[in-house]
């Protein structure tokens, strides 16, 4: 039978603490996906609820020690649990981005040309003021994707198929994986799209560019983030997933 006394123990501000903190976490990441507020405060809720979180979690281990040394049943309880909660926001990270992701150079503009990137043209308009600047930034980008090794898949995609049908076929790839397409010129070999980050909604933008070669199609996308100074590893993710269906997709209709 369940013992009524067992959160009386003044412990339980372990866990109400912790609760309440991950409440106001999941909360501002609600108003960042329904583009309520601004990024920059939900960041700042994030790193002080989550430093806050972790002292709560260091001071539970304390306590939990404590209530095994006092054989006090009801502090262990609450303080492991305090434990774990704690560690919430460290651990949903790692396990949705991938610890190798923490790792990769802090550039948010990922292009499979390093010469001459797809520029942006439609999605200009739906940028906003303190996004990330839609220009290449140049060698000095490139060559921190060139020289990383987590990068060296992002390649061009040679297609057998016409400018206009590869463009199309493009478009229909991206609309299939959820991206929102703003601008489509088939014969021009253009495409552009917005896509949503999974987790917080960031929007970023995605440019596709087509052009003939060797009988064929050449294929380059540019995956930019409006916000922030690393992307995690996101656009890279992005593009791979794109020219993986892309390059499935037309081997389907050829």
């Amino acid at each position: 039978m369940r013992d009524p006394q067992r959160f009386r123990h003044w412990s339980r501000w372990l866990l109400r603490a912790q609760w309440l903190l991950l409440a106001a976490i999941f909360l501002a990441g609600l108003a960042l996906r329904l583009e309520l507020v601004h990024f920059r405060p939900v960041f700042q809720v994030f790193k002080y609820a989550g430093l806050a979180a972790l002292a709560v979690a260091l001071i539970s281990i304390l306590v939990f020690i404590w209530g095994l040394v006092k054989r006090h049943p009801q502090s262990r309880h609450n303080a492991l649990w305090a434990v774990v909660l704690g560690l919430l926001p460290v651990a949903l990270p790692l396990i949705t981005v991938g610890k190798s992701n923490f790792d990769v150079p802090k550039i948010h503009d990922i292009s499979t040309d390093l010469q001459s990137p797809p520029e942006y043209q439609a999605v200009l308009s739906l940028r906003r003021e303190g996004d990330n600047s839609p220009k290449y930034a140049g060698e000095e980008v490139a060559k921190l994707q060139r020289e990383a090794d987590i990068y060296a898949d992002i390649q061009p995609l040679q297609l057998e198929m016409p400018v206009a049908r590869a463009t199309e076929v493009a478009a229909a790839v991206a609309e299939d994986l959820g991206w929102r397409v703003v601008a489509l010129e088939p014969k021009r070999g253009h495409l552009e799209a917005v896509d949503r980050t999974p987790l917080l909604g960031f929007s970023d933008d995605v440019v596709v560019r087509v052009q003939a070669e060797n009988g064929g199609s050449r294929v380059d996308i540019r995956s930019s983030s409006r916000v922030g100074i690393s992307d995690l590893g996101a656009n890279a993710k992005r593009i791979r997933s794109f020219l993986s269906e892309l390059q499935a997709r037309a081997g389907e209709v050829e």
